[in-house]
């Protein structure tokens, strides 16, 4: 008959740990220790490894000596691997070392100190009870007030309230903190086990609940992994692991992952992120690198309670990055209680390089690609290449190439005729090695709608990439940037919403909201949205943009200049065309048009964008010039075309036969009198 209870301890108190051994088998339990002391044994035998696999609970003896042992520290590690409670009994005062730090955080404690052994006792005989372990009924002597009394916090755990407001997840899924899954038991009055569905009744019992739980989701939030390691100069494969964990498990359609990276520096503080996110947990991790080895913490922590839903340690050399990667999103999703099936963990195992030369390669091409300068995204492309030299079946690589053609195009460092067909080609390459990236379907879809204007194409290629990653947001917001183009307004509000839930205050979502808004003709609502982006980033140029042209749809042509003016500071000469039109609409036309002249003559060397000199030359009133360069803009497929014709109000020109000729080239409708 297999033992319930595994007592693991070190030789050198032996004699303490055999005295306790005796007092708990007098009270009924049955307990499994190796006598010949494991720190003398000549090897981990398949015995101790069975006999943690079996059993209900770990009592772990801790004092100077244990925690000195090797062999103490694999049986931690293994009982926590297998989800097994542990009940640290505190033979003397001690410090946790390192290594067992985070699979004990947030257990609670049992003080069995020389002089306070039969009180210490009979907590744990009741803490035994409450794990489900049998005890002689005559053995239990001591009311819950004593055993509250016996158990402490680990120093460097927070302090566990006495009232657990939600509930924990099952002690045989997880090994979370002891006090808080006691309580439960205690005051429900019953020894029926806490419920399985802990985020389901998070969500019914909170009066500010996420949109994502009243969906049935479960939310989370991963933080950006701390590098810990000896020098913080490269700190690629921290931010990588972060990156690829959060796409691994943005594919879980049950699990709604939301972007935290402005919560890097606050990774202690789990319940005021969740707070902030409205989300039911966060992951939090370090990676250390030294010598070719790496090692890994994370921890899995319930944002209500504190408590630590899963953590774990990982020990391996850098080559098994890949292997650690999917680990922990695999761990993570099943202390969420959330079932992958084979097709998704195949999904997951497929996203990534085997090549560490080629995915450290891939991890620089991003970090220079998130620079979004010309000089950065062109040395992107050149990382990326390398990696591909090193594994040409690295789809990733071929993805991340053309993300950085498009940034070329959207910053105005490359013409779209040039650089989107470039784009292109990669991801057929990346079709070709993994049809089942969402990056892939949104990087294409992108080029669609803003290149090819072939609008039910793209929509097909994004519907596919949220439905391959749910918890995408730029799938989403093109997504939204498509249903406007097609003319449903309210999916594309409904759409940016999501959005707005995954990467909530984003300054980039808030202005696409503002943009919707503005074509809604919601202008006072989108002064209001564009304000929001403002207070988030003040340097995002585009939010001045927007709020800008609210109030130039409003007719408050100062404050729109006012606005346009900031705008051109955060982004010197992206804006002379639109100050130049709110210049023209005030009647300083002289002005005005030397803008205009500055910027054509500009135009011959640099990229200008002809849809914002017909936008500025129809403020001026000078409608055939407006229609030339619209015609330019086409010709040209200025990026910012599709955008100007959704928003366009240039209602005196929609019975035009020029403009309705144009807006048939761009596969639209003509537009209507309102």
């Amino acid at each position: 008959m297999s033992a319930e209870v595994f007592i693991s301890y070190a030789a050198k108190d032996r004699d303490r740990v055999l005295n306790l051994v005796k007092r708990l088998r007098g009270a009924g339990v049955s307990v499994w220790i190796d006598q010949a002391g494991i720190d003398v044994a000549t090897m981990w035998s398949r015995e101790i490894v069975g006999a943690i696999r079996e059993c209900k609970l770990m009592l772990l003896s801790i004092s100077p000596n244990s925690t000195e042992s090797e062999n103490v520290v694999k049986e931690v590690a293994l009982a926590s691997e297998r989800k097994k409670a542990i009940i640290p009994v505190y033979l003397e005062p001690s410090e946790i070392p390192e290594t067992m730090e985070y699979q004990l955080a947030g257990i609670q404690r049992m003080e069995y100190f020389k002089e306070r052994e039969e009180v210490a006792f009979q907590a744990m005989i009741r803490a035994l009870v409450k794990f489900g372990v049998s005890v002689n009924p005559e053995a239990i002597e001591q009311g819950e007030e004593g055993f509250d009394a016996n158990l402490a916090a680990h120093s460097y755990s927070r302090p566990v309230k006495k009232k657990h407001p939600l509930g924990v997840v099952v002690g045989s899924l997880v090994a979370i903190a002891l006090v808080g899954l006691l309580a439960v038991l205690l005051f429900s009055g019953s020894d029926t086990p806490p419920s399985n569905d802990r985020f389901e009744t998070a969500t019914s019992n909170s009066d500010d609940n996420s949109k994502s739980a009243e969906s049935g989701k479960t939310s989370i939030a991963i933080l950006p992994f701390r590098n810990i390691g000896p020098t913080k100069e490269n700190s690629f494969l921290a931010e990588g692991m972060h990156e690829e964990i959060e796409a691994m498990l943005s594919i879980a359609p049950s699990l709604m992952v939301k972007e935290a990276s402005r919560f890097k520096e606050l990774t202690n503080d789990p319940k005021m992120i969740g707070e902030a996110l409205q989300v039911d947990a966060v992951v939090t991790g370090s990676v250390r690198q030294a010598a070719g080895q790496m090692r890994v913490i994370v921890k899995l922590v319930d944002t209500k309670t504190e408590a630590h839903l899963w953590a774990k340690t990982f020990n391996e050399p850098e080559g098994d990055v890949f292997v650690v990667q999917q680990e922990i999103a695999q761990s993570i999703a099943e202390g969420l209680q959330l079932k992958l099936d084979a097709a998704l963990e195949s999904r997951m195992a497929g996203r990534q390089t085997r090549n560490l030369e080629a995915y450290n390669l891939y991890l620089e091409g991003r970090n220079l690609w998130k620079t979004r300068s010309r000089e950065g995204m062109r040395n992107a492309i050149e990382k990326f290449d390398l990696a591909l030299a090193k594994d040409n079946g690295f789809a990733l690589a071929h993805v991340g190439i053309a993300d950085a053609y498009n940034q070329l195009v959207r910053y105005d460092f490359s013409p779209s005729q040039v650089s989107y067909p470039k784009a292109q080609q990669e991801l057929e390459k990346a079709l070709e090695l993994n049809d089942n990236l969402a990056e892939v379907h949104a990087s294409l879809g992108y080029i669609q709608y803003d290149f090819e204007w072939d609008w039910q194409a793209a929509e097909a290629s994004l519907k596919k990439a949220v439905l391959l990653n749910p918890s995408y947001p730029e799938a989403r917001r093109w997504l939204s940037h498509v249903y406007l183009l097609r003319g449903k307004i309210q999916l594309a509000f409904e759409e940016i919403e999501v959005g707005m839930r995954l990467e909530q205050n984003s300054a980039n979502m808030l202005q696409t909201k503002a943009f919707y808004q503005i074509v809604a003709s919601q202008f006072d609502e989108a002064i209001v949205t564009a304000d929001q982006a403002i207070s988030v980033n003040p340097k995002f140029h585009r939010a001045y943009f927007r709020k800008g042209t609210a109030l130039l749809r409003k007719e408050e042509l100062e404050s729109a200049l006012q606005e346009f003016k900031k705008g051109e500071e955060h982004r010197p000469g992206a804006y002379k065309a639109a100050i130049a039109g709110v210049l023209g609409a005030m009647g300083q036309t002289k002005e005005a048009r030397e803008i205009l002249d500055q910027q054509i003559l500009r135009k011959e060397s640099q990229i200008v964008s002809s849809t914002h000199l017909a936008e500025a030359f129809y403020q001026l009133g000078d409608h055939d010039k407006a229609l030339q360069y619209f015609e330019i803009a086409i010709n040209e497929k200025d990026p910012s075309i599709p955008y100007f014709y959704a928003g366009c109000n240039w209602v005196p020109l929609f019975d035009d036969s020029r403009f309705r000729a144009l807006c048939k080239r761009l596969n639209q409708p003509p537009k209507l009198r309102p």
